[in-house]
């Protein structure tokens, strides 16, 4: 079985209330492509869809004043493709990742999100304070330059008692000066929550780039319907499914091939590992990136064929195997994903004359020893653990364990 260790199912989600209908207005990969930091996926709806760089899934927006992990990716991400964002603090979205953000768009060919008209009427609510208020302030410093300025002693009337005026004008002004600066950190906090934003909708975080596209299930101009793409991140695994008899013959540094059938594509590789027995089928993760819970939702489950939900990891689905780890020479092509392929493991030749007995001789236990079960002329039985290697014409060789006593011309039970 060739499956990805781990595969992202995209689901488009809308960007915004505005998009009342999903649909795909542009494809901009197809099955087998590479993915890469900043690449233009495809679009929805009007709206893009790109991969960047990242641990943390796309789970909310990130826009001006946001603060986190996801923002400190977003900003590494943005820096490996030459988008700076000067003076902020890694984690905090400030105008240098705001600009960076903008950049980042425009040389993608689309319009810069924004956070929109509520954050901009909050702007403009709080810059009409400001004005109000710097108004007032000039007006009572000026009336207070008028009210101290002394005329010439030779035009000064005598002193009249005049009433006091209504409050005191020293009084005003520091009162005008304090909610002038209680308007001007309002329209900062306003200002820094406005600007260039990232809808979650547009980017999908994978932790490895560059990916692979396994999978494409739509086309331009048709609706959005669940998955939309499917991208592997970390290659392709294979796992070989032998039977525990097959088992004895096998063992890790042998050569093999896997051919897929339907393509006859043939690619060379080497084993690994040989597990224990089990009948949990291999499988990798799949992870939704997008879908209806929640709009950004995570989910686990086994990797079946074509990246369709398998069974779960852990839980049996079948007669007991042996599986094999294969390392291939090259790395396996996006087509054989989620196919069974053959598996030809090959024969090795020995350098020098070796013990041999029957594989149907050799048994495995649950923890994967290999053993044979020798007869003495009485008949008394023992079991002898071995090593197995090269096989051919039904026998394989076989090495006694340290201490365990196994000579050429003893006698083994065969099909214990």
């Amino acid at each position: 079985m060739v499956y990805p260790p781990v595969q992202y199912n995209v689901v488009p989600v809308a960007a915004s209330a505005e998009v009342t209908q999903l649909f795909v207005s542009k494809l901009a990969v197809k099955q087998g492509d590479a993915v890469a930091a900043g690449k233009l996926l495809a679009e929805v709806s009007g709206q893009p869809l790109f991969a960047l760089p990242g641990a943390v899934p796309a789970f909310r927006d990130l826009k001006p004043d946001s603060t986190g992990p996801d923002v400190a990716e977003l900003q590494d991400a943005l820096a490996g493709l030459g988008h700076g964002i000067g003076k902020d603090d890694k984690g905090t979205y400030g105008p240098g990742t705001a600009a960076a953000v903008s950049a980042f768009y425009r040389g993608l060919g689309y319009p810069v999100p924004t956070t929109g008209a509520t954050t901009q009427q909050a702007v403009d609510t709080a810059q009409k304070a400001v004005d109000t208020g710097k108004q007032a302030v000039d007006d009572l410093t000026e009336r207070k330059k008028a009210g101290s300025a002394q005329p010439s002693a030779a035009t000064t009337p005598p002193p009249v008692q005049q009433p006091s005026p209504p409050g005191d004008l020293d009084q005003q002004l520091a009162n005008a000066k304090k909610q002038l600066a209680t308007d001007q950190a309002a329209l900062a906090r306003a200002k820094a929550a406005n600007g260039p934003m990232v809808p979650a909708a547009h980017v999908l975080f994978l932790p490895t780039l560059p990916a692979t596209v396994t999978a494409v299930s739509g086309a331009v101009g048709s609706p959005v319907s669940g998955t939309l793409l499917s991208l592997t991140s970390g290659g392709l695994t294979a796992t070989g499914q032998i039977t525990p008899s097959q088992a004895a013959g096998v063992q890790p540094g042998m050569g093999v091939e896997l051919l897929a059938e339907d393509t006859n594509i043939t690619v060379p590789g080497t084993v690994t590992e040989v597990g224990a027995p089990t009948s949990t089928p291999p499988a990798g993760r799949v992870i939704t990136l997008g879908g209806a819970a929640g709009g950004k939702g995570v989910s686990d489950g086994g990797a079946a064929p074509n990246g369709q939900p398998g069974q779960p990891n852990g839980q049996p689905g079948g007669p007991s195997y042996v599986p094999l780890t294969i390392t291939p020479n090259t790395p396996l092509p996006a087509a054989m994903s989620g196919k069974n392929v053959r598996l030809t493991v090959l024969k090795a030749k020995a350098g020098a004359p070796v013990s041999a007995v029957p594989i149907a001789a050799v048994s495995t236990d649950a923890a994967g020893r290999t053993s044979v079960t020798r007869v003495d002329p009485a008949g008394n039985r023992t079991t002898v653990l071995v090593t197995t290697g090269v096989s051919a014409d039904g026998l394989v060789a076989v090495t006694p364990a340290q201490g365990a006593n196994l000579k050429v011309g003893d006698q083994v039970v065969v099909g214990k």
